[in-house]
């Protein structure tokens, strides 16, 4: 398993704490990286729109 050199925080520290270690993580860990793949589908987030309401201008 692989730890982020930034703050040590391994893949298996994020499963039991529910926490990721720092913003370095995401990049560094490969594991969060394909689980959160397989949860979200996309590597970057994309956010939401808003939704369009004309009728009360």
């Amino acid at each position: 398993m692989s730890k982020c050199p930034y703050c040590n925080t391994s893949f298996n520290e994020i499963l039991q704490t529910g926490f990721v270690g720092c913003s370095h993580c995401y990049q560094e860990i490969d594991e969060l990286k394909v689980s959160l793949k397989k949860m979200y589908g996309e590597k970057k987030h994309k956010g939401k729109s808003a939704k369009k309401d004309y009728g009360n201008i």
